[in-house]
């Protein structure tokens, strides 16, 4: 089976690129193609390895020729970078809202965002690996200070002035907890430590900084005004066992059970009782096996190839009035569906 995914930006931190990589891995028994509509980040390059990426300014059957491939992954592509593909399905995976190319079959990464869409499609919710660590993790459960983080890209947007505020009132009332950011903007950092009450400490935006998961107690995110349509880092975070307290938004609601395996949160005091509640270690402990749980149950790499592999199974027999697999496509699949 040969597969072919395009991704529009070239980083791998924050992109579609990262959904791509765990598609890729889930499948190691596939031929795998990585095409990007902009420059790959040397970052993205050294993730990829040992599969190539390669840079395209649009992607048609000229192009695939070389490539021959079975199927082909669209992720969040726009029209204008798509020409004719008829030599093999095609498949949009919507990540946000926003102007999609046409294809055979098109899914939704999440619920919300299938309501979203112009019109309802299948949801495929994404594969995320289990975060390694690096070096032996702290016994989490047992230790005397909550470590509560954050990971976001490092655009000013994600990162607006009302978490001043909202970060000074947990820290106010939580003097004893260790903030932490992934990808905070250097000028942004000067007045969050102040609001953090000098205990926050920052690390840049990188592929491995989903390590730090591993010794974090909770995930915090909150945005005043951005939904996000699917927290991918939310489901790092529950497989390494970090409790997610996110906005009760979006995609989080299909990803979170407040008081089960994370909170979902409306306003700061819901934010501040999460925070609380947490820091009780036997109530910690159990919501941090079940946020693994439940990661592991969803949004796994095995779930996901499942899952992915009935879906084609299940779409192509719909649409094959537009789309008929040749007998070699139908023998792979076969193979690769009882691996």
């Amino acid at each position: 089976m040969r597969l072919v995914q395009v991704c529009n930006v070239g980083q791998i931190c924050g992109g579609t690129a990262a959904c791509a990589w765990t598609i890729a891995k889930s499948f190691p028994d596939w031929e795998h193609e990585l095409l990007f509509l902009s420059p790959p980040t040397p970052e993205t390059r050294r993730a990829f390895a040992p599969l190539t990426v390669k840079q395209v300014d649009r992607v048609d059957d000229k192009v695939l020729a070389r490539f021959a491939p079975h199927l082909v992954i669209l992720h969040n592509t726009a029209v204008r970078h798509i020409g004719r593909i008829e030599q093999c399905p095609t498949l949009q995976y919507c990540h946000s809202m926003g102007e999609h190319a046409a294809a055979t079959l098109t899914v939704a990464c999440s619920c919300w965002l299938s309501q979203k869409l112009p019109r309802a499609v299948p949801v495929l919710y994404q594969p995320v690996p289990r975060p390694s660590a690096i070096g032996p993790l702290p016994l989490r459960h047992l230790a005397d200070t909550l470590i509560v983080g954050r990971i976001c890209t490092p655009q000013r947007r994600k990162w607006p002035r009302d978490l001043l505020d909202f970060y000074a009132h947990l820290a106010e009332r939580f003097p004893e907890t260790i903030w932490e950011f992934v990808g905070c903007p250097g000028d942004f950092q000067p007045d969050l430590q102040v609001a953090c009450r000098h205990r926050a400490e920052f690390h840049p935006a990188s592929w491995d900084a989903r390590q730090l998961l591993g010794r974090w107690h909770a995930l915090l995110y909150h945005h005043p005004t951005l939904t996000e349509s699917f927290g991918r880092t939310v489901s790092e975070a529950m497989r390494a066992g970090c409790v997610p307290i996110v906005d009760r938004r979006g995609g989080f609601v299909e990803q979170v059970r407040t008081d089960k395996n994370g909170f979902l949160c409306q306003n700061i005091n819901e934010f501040a009782a999460a925070i609380s509640a947490l820091s009780q270690s036997a109530r910690w402990w159990s919501m941090s096996k079940a946020a693994r749980s439940t990661a592991d149950e969803n949004f796994s790499l095995r779930a996901f190839r499942r899952r992915f592999l009935a879906m084609l199974n299940q779409e192509f027999s719909v649409v094959s009035h537009q789309f008929e697999p040749s007998h070699a496509f139908q023998k792979q699949f076969t193979l690769a569906h009882s691996d």
